[in-house]
């Protein structure tokens, strides 16, 4: 073997186990510089625009980022600590059984069921579904409870957020500078990176979340218990192709009228039907446009993957992951048709 052929294997193995390296030390912080990636490029038009009037790049990206702060960072931070107590107080209630209510509403629930599927008369619903509430809480409470630091997290989020406005352009320059791949190629996947990602996280995430905080709302209003946790999980479950958050709603209302809140289980049918049901179909293609749209049933797993992998960072790392396969897939289409033409 040649000193240069010596020499390039060693300098390669040198920057592989460096970015390794790097990689490990950045690992703890995925989840804000995913957060900041996705904010930077829903607000780079906005960033724009506000160039365009405030010459000064740090000023624009400085208020850029104040605005994102209070209108998004600032109101999740809240939602995500009032989700917090509420998991801990249903976690506290399910390990202790310290239930009053629940177990009387399912009885309920138990002797209106068995009215219409008399064969579940047999089944003890109570016992089964109080068994997977406790194990629900245990576990929920883990997911959230495990991501520790969080207002630190926010912090280097809002950070990695005003340099990824700011500078977002020029380390694209940088990573493009880097590749082997052509400088073509490199744009080119960028912009199918850049449209894909817009069409899952406007199109499909911003709808989702939309539709599970008007769940929670309704719950709020109609006098469901624990509005946040159930309005959290209709976020994920509006994910659900077909279903929906109807997974989240259904059940909600059969409480209500179970325990004779009539007035409010039919207010809740009309909120669920008329405001959260037709989000989707009004907002949802105005958010998607023209633009490439992936299939609800692997954006479900991505996110349901991404929670288990990354805890709750990776509601957006999992969709992101996706995003990038999706993109370089249709590149790989666009490439294996060139090469099958020039064969011809």
């Amino acid at each position: 073997m040649s000193d240069a052929k010596l020499e390039a294997y060693f300098f390669t193995a040198l920057l592989l186990i460096t970015l390794v390296l790097v990689g490990f030390l950045f690992y703890p912080f995925l989840g804000s510089l995913a957060l900041a990636v996705v904010l930077a490029s829903l607000v780079a038009p906005f960033y724009s625009k506000v160039h365009l009037r405030i010459r000064n790049e740090n000023l624009a990206a400085l208020l850029v980022t104040f605005i994102v702060t209070l209108a998004i960072i600032l109101p999740a931070i809240g939602i995500f600590f009032l989700l917090l107590d509420e998991v801990r107080t249903l976690t506290q209630q399910l390990t202790t059984q310290s239930l009053t209510q629940l177990p009387s509403i399912l009885v309920i629930l138990q002797a209106k069921l068995v009215e219409v599927l008399p064969m579940l008369g047999s089944v003890n619903i109570t016992e089964l579904l109080l068994g997977s509430f406790q194990k629900f809480g245990q576990n929920l409470g883990g997911i959230i409870t495990s991501t520790t630091g969080l207002v630190f997290r926010f912090f280097i989020a809002l950070i990695a957020l005003f340099y990824f406005i700011k500078d977002g352009k020029r380390f694209l320059q940088e990573i493009v500078m880097l590749s082997p791949l052509q400088d073509s190629e490199d744009d080119a996947i960028f912009k199918k990176l850049n449209t894909v990602a817009h069409s899952l996280i406007r199109g499909t995430l911003v709808v989702a979340t939309i539709q599970g905080l008007l769940t929670g709302l309704g719950f709020l209003i109609f006098g469901v218990p624990n509005p946040v946790l159930w309005g959290s999980l209709a976020a994920v479950s509006a994910l659900v192709p077909t279903l929906g958050t109807g997974i989240i709603l259904l059940p909600a209302i059969i409480y209500l009228f179970a325990t004779g809140s009539v007035a409010a289980g039919v207010g809740l049918t009309a909120w669920g039907i008329l405001v959260v049901g037709l989000l989707d179909n009004v907002l949802g293609p105005r958010l998607i446009g023209g633009r490439s749209k992936i299939h609800p049933l692997f954006v479900l797993l991505s996110v349901l993957g991404g929670l288990a992998m990354f805890g709750i960072s990776g509601f957006l790392l999992g969709p992101l992951l996706l995003g990038f396969l999706v993109a370089l897939s249709e590149i790989y289409k666009v490439k294996i048709n060139e090469i099958h033409k020039r064969s011809i």
